[in-house]
């Protein structure tokens, strides 16, 4: 079963440990069916903490897609697996932070989205869930500096 892995590279000010905290996260991808070649027309979301039945089987998976052009049904999982942060060091390098396992199915596009916490470089000071779909900046009243994210991208291996 292939594994598509997201790397991701930003510029950071005055931040570091970027991540996508704890199971729940909600990561947002767009898929393809490897039968058909049909790409989701919408955004999907799938969390690492969601247990879907799959139908004829007894297993569960994170996530459970009917392709609208040819009536597949295909399935994905999160590895869950140590939390992989995007620090201050990886900077401009890419960096794997999440891994879906995917049966007939391929993502191929992924937005960052709402709810990723970062914490300033300087003071320690934790900022949650922030909107990563344009760069952030805000100001860091302990370490007394403007923080931010910018020029954020993602390959999909």
């Amino acid at each position: 079963m292939p594994v598509y892995k997201v790397a991701i590279k930003a510029q950071f000010e005055n931040v570091t440990d970027l991540e996508a905290p704890g199971e729940d996260f909600q990561y947002c991808i767009k898929t393809q069916c490897n039968t058909c070649n049909e790409v989701s027309e919408k955004w999907q979301y799938v969390s690492g903490d969601e247990q879907v039945e799959m139908p004829g089987s007894r297993g569960t998976c994170n996530m459970l897609y009917k392709c609208k052009l040819c009536n597949r049904v295909n399935t994905m999982d999160v590895l869950v697996q140590k939390k992989k942060l995007y620090t201050a060091d990886d900077v401009p390098k890419m960096k794997e932070v999440i891994a879906f396992e995917c049966r007939g199915m391929s993502v191929v596009n992924f937005k960052f989205g709402k709810g990723w916490q970062c914490k300033g470089s300087e003071s320690g000071t934790p900022f949650l869930d922030l909107d990563l779909d344009e760069e952030w900046c805000d100001y860091d009243e302990d370490g007394n500096c403007p923080v931010g994210i910018s020029e954020l991208e993602y390959k999909i291996v």
